[in-house]
């Protein structure tokens, strides 16, 4: 099958450069004693590399590997080795043996000549003055994810990734580079093969289809994007085919998931003591507490784990093919992928069909390219997570292990044998049933772009990109019907209702791009000159209807009462003028200028444009004549940079006076529907600025085995928009005015390190990285901004934790005496204390606890992220695995003191205060001030998580190659499989606004998975 694939390509084409670089004029070597030394090269997967360099030492002799890495060589008979160069690993060399020679190569990521995608264009990473962080396909094409954006945590410093749950279909994570800088979107710009997507697109590339991600951290290297990356910007470069024969890849994995921390709950029996000591009665007598111990009635007194009832082991697949090769003049990379993934809860899940097609060609001076991607999502949720009717809150405060899932005769169970009302108790596993929810998206991605290279090193460019996405959704919910244990109905609503939603959003982007690359000497100059237009639309149409004749009609027009339409449209568009000049001398000295000039029609006429300049210097200071040759220091580099970038994501009409219609007008007794203002507008706001300054170091010791790279940033965001509050008189029913006025500073560090090395067939590398951001708000007018149990003010982090510090439990009379500075005994609430309470703190020495003595009590940033990563291979085999932790963060694991409605109530209460356990470390049942937000309820949420670990075989069989296959490889793979944290019954990874526990738990999985290579 090798060879047919290899003749569908011209053999003088694919094989030009190969007999060029071995038939070179023999040297009188040639005339010795010869004998033939044959063997084959490979990667550090085991993988065949073709067109890898075998010579013979101290002369110009030699060969490349073939398409299957193997090579075959004349070499004198008094020659001991031969080397092997191969680009992107270390040279090698193989003693000359009389059998098959097998040389597996050890790359060379960290050498200074990788080459990293930058802002239009890539660099060497030795010639970079800015500070970027990439990761390669190598490190993330094996492992299996739902989404795609999980894959970076860990992996680049500066770069923190904060789960928002593992809901299949809906779990993006928050991805912040070098901290908060802005009260509003904190988002970094994507691009994918340069043009700009929305985050969330990050989520559904397929791994497999990535070439190379980049990280834009500070404005050296971001500046070029201008009023797009305040948030620091990710570059995505999709694979492309080479000057190779055909090459047919298939991936494929299966994956069991299953929920990170699963809480413990206590039984049935002790939540019923629980209920009645909570609400100081006997509701559940001593014969019900006898059934609920025994089991002996379980319609009545079940005893339910309904977090093993909403949530279950769940399979995922998936499957990718593609394939890739090319000629002289001609490229091309297909590719087509599926995931199915069925959801941890139960009804939920995902599944994603999609392609990928990047083709070129070129035609003497010209080029031309074409790149298509698409996708199809269906998503399937019947419910929420969060807010009252939401299924976390229902499991964690309306459900009771009381309680059956479905009784016996087959009715979900609504109800025990107590007199507790059925109206207090939401079953989530009944709520799924009576909701029929469709999510179906549609994505389509089309650039194509021309070249010519008009004279030696000056290129011109244009491209053209058009984007698509349409979203269709409908949320039906049947009528309901509950009944008790003996069948009677209870409860009855014929209400039904059916909610459509079409959401379009699409866009163009035209950019056009000269540059000139020249090398005179030891002057190396490069310039960059580009516009770009770009319009972007988006809406959507909604609509409802109650009535319908059955619940097995979704559609609109099945409905008859009550219809209703809303919907709403926004656009914006975007030009600009950018240029870059490099400048470096003898890989010595290099000094960059990068600028761009923005004009967005989300700013007013006045403060339409701006320009956003950044500089940025290195010194490699090895490469200096001074400089001593040693073994220790390989490698050692200065960096300077400072610029600004903007911030265009504050919505796109915060200028205009938006007109509301939600006014009545009355003539006479008769109303009228009418419109009119509802905002105080600001026609002379201005773009959100972030000035950056970063000083870094790049080195390398011991033959490159060794590699750092140190980072030290200040970052300044200032002119901040935001609604400073107003009078009422001044407003009346208006929102106040957007205004720039906030001022945010994030300063820190970033250090990694790696050590890579080989003895023999072992192969092995260790590295680890570490950030630390320090987030204060500077300015914030002074203002304390309070959303519920956050806070914004100045000297502080954004978003700090406020609430009531606790100072431990009241325990005895004299603590329940305690008093202020007056002689005045502290009263929670304005009510006398009792014993087994939480003890506040009297911050303003009133007498009493309430909202006044509220405190910042915690930071939602971690003080510390790092990462530890290590490999190994030997022969056929690999290993490798990632930790990823977080160190000096806080989060809420908050849960009630009071049990009204029900609510599951996990095994640390059964330690709660009693006159038998006065020294409980839980405060009393039935005081809901108990629950009121404090330190009590927040913990240290630092943990080290076993990210990823994979164990790999790689087989390279006679048998394989006769059937067309050049390689095969299968693994074993985790993900999340351990935790160290102090913190139970929840998981520490969570962003930090969840409050209440209402986020889809994490994903753990263990995988099995094959890629074989035709």
């Amino acid at each position: 099958m090798t060879n047919k694939l290899f003749n569908l390509v011209s053999p003088k084409l694919l094989m030009l450069g190969m007999t060029m670089a071995a038939l070179i004029t023999p040297t009188p070597i040639l005339a010795q004693s010869q004998k033939t030394v044959t063997g084959i090269v490979l990667d550090e997967n085991g993988e065949p590399l073709m067109g890898a360099t075998v010579k013979v030492p101290g002369t110009s002799h030699g060969t490349v590997t073939d398409l299957d890495g193997h090579f075959s060589v004349s070499v004198p008979t008094n020659v001991k080795q031969v080397n092997i160069s191969y680009l992107g690993y270390k040279v090698s060399s193989a003693k000359v043996g009389t059998g098959n020679i097998s040389i597996r190569l050890i790359p060379d990521n960290k050498s200074i000549n990788e080459v990293v995608v930058v802002g239009y264009g890539t660099q060497k990473k030795a010639n970079l003055t800015g500070s970027v962080a990439s990761v390669s396909s190598k490190e993330i094409s094996s492992i299996p994810v739902a989404n795609t954006a999980a894959l970076l945590q860990g992996r680049l410093p500066g770069v923190t990734l904060t789960s928002n749950g593992g809901q299949a279909g809906a779990d993006s994570p928050e991805i912040r580079i070098r901290g908060v800088g802005t009260f509003g979107n904190n988002n970094p710009m994507l691009l994918i093969d340069g043009v700009e997507a929305p985050i969330g697109q990050l989520a559904e590339l397929a791994p497999g289809d990535i070439d190379n991600i980049s990280v834009l951290k500070d404005a050296a290297s971001a500046a070029i994007y201008g009023v797009r990356a305040a948030n620091g910007v990710i570059l995505v470069t999709t694979k492309r085919g080479g000057e190779t024969a055909p090459s047919i890849n298939y991936n494929g994995s299966y994956s069991i998931q299953s929920a990170t921390v699963k809480p413990h709950y206590v039984n049935s029996y002790e939540w019923a003591k629980m209920y009645n000591e909570s609400n100081n009665t006997q509701t559940y007598t001593q014969e019900m507490l006898d059934k609920l111990r025994d089991g002996s009635d379980p319609d009545h007194f079940a005893n339910t784990d309904w977090w093993d009832a909403l949530f279950r082991t769940a399979p995922m697949t998936q499957h990718s093919l593609s394939v890739s090769g090319g000629s002289k003049n001609a490229h091309y990379m297909m590719s087509i992928g599926y995931l199915k993934q069925d959801g941890i809860m139960e009804h939920t899940g995902y599944e994603r069909f999609n392609f990928r097609s990047n083709s070129d060609a070129q035609f003497g001076r010209f080029k031309i390219g074409l790149n298509l991607s698409g996708s199809k999502e269906n998503i399937t949720a019947n419910g929420g997570m969060g807010g009252d009717n939401g299924l976390m809150r229902s499991l964690t405060w309306f459900t009771r292990p009381t309680v059956p899932v479905m009784y016996s005769n087959g009715h979900y169970g609504n109800q025990d044998g107590s007199d507790i009302s059925f109206s207090k108790f939401k079953n989530p596993i009944e709520a799924m049933s009576q909701v029929h929810n469709k999510q179906n998206g549609w994505r389509f991605d089309g650039n194509v772009y021309g070249e010519v290279d008009l004279i030696k090193g000056l290129k011109f460019r244009s491209s053209l990109a058009y984007k698509l996405y349409i979203y269709n959704a409908s949320w039906y919910n049947k009528r309901s019907r509950k009944y008790n244990a003996e069948g009677n109905l209870i409860y009855k609503s014929d209400e039904n209702s059916l909610t459509a939603n079409h959401k379009i959003d699409y866009g163009y982007l035209n950019e056009n791009i000269l540059t000139y690359n020249q090398r005179f000497g030891l002057h190396h100059v490069n310039v960059l000159l580009g516009h770009s237009i770009q319009e972007n639309h988006d809406g959507s149409i909604n609509g409802s209807k109650q009535g319908f004749a059955t619940d097995n009609l979704y559609q609109l027009d099945s409905g008859t009462r009550n219809p209703q339409s809303w919907g709403n449209a926004t656009e914006y568009s975007l030009q600009s003028f950018f240029g870059r000049v490099g400048y470096n001398y003898d890989d010595r000295y290099m000094v960059e200028f990068n600028i761009r000039h923005d004009g967005s029609s989300r700013m007013p006429k006045s403060h339409r444009y701006a320009t956003f300049p950044s500089i940025s210097g290195g010194w490699v200071i090895t490469n200096e004549k001074f400089f001593p040759e040693n073994k220790v220091m390989n490698y050692l580099k200065l960096r300077a940079s400072w610029g600004k970038l903007g911030n265009q994501e504050i919505g796109d009409y915060a200028y205009e006076p938006t007109m509301a219609a939600n006014y009545n007008y009355y003539f006479g007794n008769t109303s009228s529907i009418g419109m009119a203002e509802n905002m105080v507008a600001n026609s002379d706001i201005r773009w959100e600025t972030t000035t950056m300054t970063d000083i870094g170091l790049d080195a390398a010791f011991w033959g490159s085995r060794i590699s750092l790279t140190f980072d030290y940033f200040n970052k300044m965001t200032s002119d901040i928009l935001m609604q400073l509050s107003m009078p009422t008189t001044f407003l009346g029913t208006l929102a106040a005015p957007t205004q720039n006025a906030g001022k945010v500073r994030n300063r820190g560090i970033e250090l990694s390190a790696n050590y890579q090395d080989h003895a023999g067939d072992f192969t092995w590398q260790v590295g680890g990285s570490m950030s630390t951001v320090q987030n204060k708000i500077i300015d914030n007018h002074g203002i304390d901004n309070i959303s519920g149990n956050t806070i914004n003010r100045e000297g502080n982090p954004i978003g700090s934790y406020y609430g009531l510090r606790a100072i431990g439990i009241y325990r005895t009379e004299e603590d329940l005496k305690r008093t202020n500075s007056k002689g005045e005994i502290i009263k929670p609430n304005g009510l006398d204390p009792q014993l087994g309470d939480i003890m506040y703190d009297d911050v303003n020495d009133d007498g009493k606890i309430d909202d006044g003595d509220r405190v910042i009590i915690g930071n939602p940033f971690p003080k510390l992220t790092y990462s530890i990563n290590a490999a190994l291979t030997w022969r056929h085999l690999d290993f490798s695995m990632l930790w990823q932790g977080v160190s000096g963060v806080d989060r809420f694991n908050w849960e009630q003191a009071t049990i009204t409605n029900g609510g599951n109530m996990t095994t640390r209460w059964l330690d709660r205060w009693s006159t038998d356990n006065p020294n409980g470390s839980m405060p009393r049942l039935g005081n809901n001030f108990n629950e009121r937000y404090s330190t009590f309820w927040l913990d240290n949420a630092s943990y080290l998580r076993l990210k990823n670990v994979e164990l790999g075989y790689t087989f390279d069989m006679p048998l394989l190659r006769q059937a067309g296959i050049r390689q095969a490889r299968i693994y074993l793979q985790a993900t999340n499989l351990l935790t160290l944290t102090s913190l139970e019954n929840k998981d520490p990874e969570k962003a930090s606004g969840d409050m209440r526990g209402d986020i889809h738990p994490n994903t753990k999985s263990i995988s099995f998975g094959v890629n074989i290579n035709f």
